[in-house]
C-alpha cells in the first residue's frame, strides 16, 4: 500500500471506555500513533490535540440519541473520518455517511481492512462509491423520516397513555397497569385501545413495537 511505512497518526472515540482502551492497543501494536481519545459524547475539540490526520469512531448505534451524538461529533472533528460499527449495513450507515465520515465499517472488521481504511481516510481516499454513498443516505432519510412519524404518534399521547405503553413496553400485563395506576383494568384497555387508534396499529406487539422504534433504531 503507498505511504505504509509512513506512522500514522490517529485520534479515536468509542462510546465504552473498554473499547477505547482495546482500540489504542490494537492500532499500537500495529505501529498507529494514538494521539487522543474521547468518549462519543465528547467536544470535537478533544480529538484533535495532537495533530491526527484520521480519525477511528467506533460506536454501537443502539439508541436514536446516541446516534445523534456520533452525528454531532463527526460534523464537528473536520478531519476524515472511519466508523465501525455493530449496526448493518443500511440507513444507519447512510446516517454516519451523510454526516462525513468517510468510510463505515462493520464491527467485525479484521485489523488490515481497518487499517488501511484509516490510512486512505488520510490520504483523501474515500471507502464508498458515490453510488454506495448515495443508496445508503437515501436509505437513512426513509428511516430518519420514518422515525420522525413514529415521533408524531408518540408525541400525540396523553401523559397517562405514555405512562401506559412505556409500562407495555416494559412488560406489564393490563392488570399490573391497572393495579399501579389503582383503576379498573376496563379503564386501562380504553387507553390502550386509544394508544392502538393513535399509532394506527391493531394489536398491543404492534404498539410495543411501533413504541420500540421511538426509542430505537431498527437493526435490519
Amino acid at each position: 500500500m503507498a505511504g505504509a511505512t509512513v506512522r500514522l497518526k490517529v485520534a479515536v472515540s468509542a462510546d465504552e471506555t473498554m473499547t477505547l482502551d482495546a482500540v489504542t492497543v490494537s492500532l499500537g501494536d500495529r505501529g498507529i500513533t494514538v494521539t487522543s481519545t474521547a468518549s462519543t459524547g465528547a467536544d470535537p475539540q478533544d480529538l484533535l490535540v495532537g495533530d491526527p490526520s484520521a480519525w477511528l469512531v467506533v460506536a454501537d448505534l443502539d439508541d436514536w440519541g446516541q446516534l445523534a451524538h456520533v452525528r454531532g461529533l463527526i460534523r464537528g472533528v473536520h478531519l476524515p473520518g472511519v466508523a465501525l460499527t455493530t449496526a448493518p449495513r443500511g440507513g444507519l450507515w447512510g446516517a454516519l455517511l451523510e454526516a462525513g465520515a468517510v468510510e463505515v465499517l462493520s464491527a467485525l472488521t479484521d485489523s488490515d481492512t481497518i487499517e488501511g481504511a484509516l490510512r486512505d481516510a488520510a490520504e483523501g481516499r474515500r471507502g464508498h462509491t458515490p453510488a454506495e454513498v448515495e443508496g445508503l443516505v437515501a436509505q437513512w432519510h426513509l428511516l430518519r423520516d420514518g422515525r420522525d412519524r413514529t415521533r408524531r404518534l408518540v408525541h400525540s399521547l396523553t401523559a397517562r397513555e405514555r405512562e401506559v405503553v412505556e409500562l407495555l413496553y416494559d412488560g406489564a400485563t393490563v392488570a399490573e397497569i391497572a393495579a399501579r395506576f389503582g383503576v379498573a383494568q376496563t379503564t386501562v384497555r380504553t387507553q390502550v385501545k386509544a394508544i392502538l387508534r393513535k399509532f394506527e396499529v391493531g394489536s398491543q406487539l404492534a404498539a410495543v413495537a411501533a413504541y420500540d422504534r421511538y426509542l430505537r433504531p431498527p437493526r435490519s
